[in-house]
């Protein structure tokens, strides 16, 4: 472990002794409040660390971390696992990189897109579990663009391939085609090109489940321009691959969710009967320092808080008004830290141990928050990334810390274990019961009572009543912008976003808790000046409220029964302090535990089990989840 890495893990562990006062979990067995409809799971995303060799400048060597990788993807035995070969590395993710040519064989080449391929399918289709496959980039050649060279070595990077914001074919037909053969070759083993010539040899995997067209709108794609592109994409797949109509389709690709109500009305589509299953979110946080803890609960946290109230005021109420039997795939979650593709970061990519337990911990919060709303699939993004590694012909990085796998040893980190006990002990079909979180060392309570966000992060502030059955009955001031003073004595500056105050009235007043992100919801008032959101409030009860970032409570707690009768409570300590835990109406008979004692960087099994007791002290960023009788 690097220096600097181990004296920052001394120094938690220093604070244990320390702990706060205790967090009170109180869980009522006798008030289910949802049944929980959600699956957790990943994506993986082609890159050159999963290659099964390197080309190094040494010549050609077996990939010494191959077989543990793949082997992690498949002991953690999910399903809606997204596969998605991506445009930096063309060769791998387009299989016809050079437009027909009259009198020339086709550059149809599935050299270096079936390994990884096949990998991935071994490790989670071949094991029935189902998959969503995204082969979401476009031959270059179908567009306008100048010129469509790419690479010669399939590992080095070329993120200049998405190119041209037009297709030569408006009609996106000649689109569909390349999308019908490539389905027939992956699911039939055949196909035949743009001269008539047969193409055999493929997989067919005939009983590929999900498709999900495209991602994040690359080439420009409006709303309008991709709901036309995915029906002319999705018919001919099932005219050409798929004419049983056996797969299922993710559509707009994890663009802005401000698409949804286009996309899922089926006015705006050409075919009234055309497939509408999923549709794709994606969210990343992040936070102000790479290599500071301390600004990782306010980033990761905060910035969750806000995605969760998109979620919950905007994107769920868009998608019951216009197609309410389309399930939700989130199928990218995680952190994209500063700075991340940084080459002069070493084998660590800059990133102390303790990050890898906190990322993992804010995926395990967006679970707890999300599973009770009815979000189908949450998916962790992502299996592997690395730093540059050139002695392994890696010259660059790849957002190494979007990884769920330790790049030296193919074992999985922090946030792979805390995806397996998700797994492990939660689905589909548990019951879920009303949960309380009280006491510690949380913000005092005053009326009225001030929140504030402050950048460069733009997270999220929540404001809650101190009493049971109070509501916040009053916002008495609310700016985003640059706003003067302090609690008690705000007001405004000629920064100022003008619907701020009716934004957050309609938000909050009425209810007993309300999270409030400003960013994006009211826009920009001042380009390129570090902005700030104040809120002061009044509840209805003298105790008051308080606001708090990072979501409120230190600690996060949900009570679950799985259909077997199991009881489990899911605890998270959302800080860089170990926290006190007792759940009192309840016995704690074991606890399975993602931490800094099982694993930070990497581990070949990153889950401890403990003995319950009256007791629990939670390490920082810890995920623990507490069987109970």
């Amino acid at each position: 472990i690097i220096a600097s890495n181990m004296a920052v893990r001394i120094a938690v562990f220093l604070f244990l002794a320390a702990a706060s006062a205790s967090f009170v979990v109180d869980v009522d067995f006798n008030d289910k409040i949802y049944v929980s409809k959600t699956t957790t799971t990943l994506q993986v995303v082609s890159n050159p660390i999963l290659d099964r060799e390197f080309h190094t400048p040494q010549g050609v060597i077996p990939n010494p971390i191959h077989d543990n990788a793949w082997a992690s993807l498949a002991a953690l035995e999910a399903d809606y696992v997204r596969y998605v070969p991506w445009f930096p590395y063309p060769h791998v993710a387009v299989a016809e990189l050079d437009a027909p040519v009259p009198g020339k064989p086709t550059s149809w080449n599935f050299t270096f897109v079936s390994p990884q391929l096949n990998d991935f399918m071994d490790a989670t289709h071949m094991r029935n579990h189902t998959t969503v496959i995204n082969f979401s980039t476009q031959p270059c050649w179908l567009y306008n663009a100048a010129s469509c060279d790419y690479p010669a070595n399939p590992d080095e990077t070329d993120f200049g391939y998405v190119r041209g914001d037009k297709l030569l074919d408006p009609t996106a037909r000649d689109l569909g085609l390349y999308y019908g053969r490539l389905l027939s070759w992956l699911m039939h083993g055949n196909f035949t090109d743009e001269h008539g010539v047969l193409h055999t040899g493929g997989p067919g995997y005939w009983n590929m489940t999900y498709w999900e067209v495209f991602n994040e709108a690359e080439h420009g794609y409006t709303q309008e321009w991709y709901t036309h592109d995915y029906d002319v994409v999705v018919n001919t797949i099932r005219e050409m691959a798929d004419t049983t109509h056996r797969l299922k389709f993710v559509g707009i690709g994890g663009a802005s969710p401000s698409w949804i109500p286009y996309f899922l009305n089926r006015s705006h589509h050409a075919d009234p009967n055309i497939p509408l299953d999923f549709v794709s979110v994606h969210f990343y946080a992040s936070c102000a320092s790479r290599g500071d803890p301390t600004t990782y609960a306010s980033g990761f946290f905060g910035g969750a808080d806000g995605f969760i109230a998109g979620v919950i005021n905007d994107i769920i109420p868009a998608r019951d008004r216009t197609s309410p039997s389309t399930k939700l795939d989130f199928d990218e979650l995680g952190v994209i830290m500063p700075d991340d593709n940084n080459p002069s970061f070493g084998i660590d990519a800059g990133l102390p141990d303790i990050y890898w337990n906190a990322a993992g911990a804010m995926y395990a919060y967006l679970f707890g928050k999300l599973v009770t709303v009815g979000v189908d699939v949450l998916g962790h993004s992502q299996l592997a990334g690395s730093p540059k590694i050139p002695q392994w012909g890696i010259p660059l990085p790849q957002y190494p810390s979007v990884s769920l796998l330790d790049w030296r040893t193919g074992y999985g980190n922090a946030r792979y274990w805390v995806l397996k006990l998700l797994i492990e002990n939660f689905a589909a079909g548990d019951a879920i019961y009303s949960t309380n979180v009280s006491g510690g060392t949380g913000p005092g309570f005053t009326n009225p009572f001030c929140g504030e966000v402050d950048g460069p992060d733009y997270a999220s502030t929540t404001l809650t009543c101190a009493d049971d059955g109070a509501v916040i009955s009053e916002i008495q001031f609310a700016d985003w912008g640059t706003p003067r003073g302090s609690c008690g004595a705000y007001s405004r500056s000629s920064c100022s976003a003008a619907n701020t105050l009716s934004y957050v009235r309609g938000l909050c007043q009425g209810k007993h808790s309300c999270v409030v992100a400003p960013y994006p919801a009211l826009g920009d008032p001042c380009y390129d000046v570090v902005k700030r959101f104040v809120v002061q409030a009044k509840c209805s009860t003298s105790h008051g409220g308080s606001a708090s970032n990072a979501s409120g409570t230190a600690v996060f707690a949900l009570g679950f029964q799985r259909p077997s009768g199991q009881r489990k409570v899911l605890l998270i300590n959302k800080t860089l302090q170990p926290q006190n835990v007792t759940i009192p109406h309840s016995q704690v008979n074991t606890i399975h535990a993602v931490d800094l004692v099982s694993v930070t960087r990497a581990s070949p099994d990153g889950i401890r089990t403990l003995p319950g007791a009256p007791l629990l002290t939670l390490p920082p960023f810890a995920v623990w989840v507490a069987d109970v009788s």
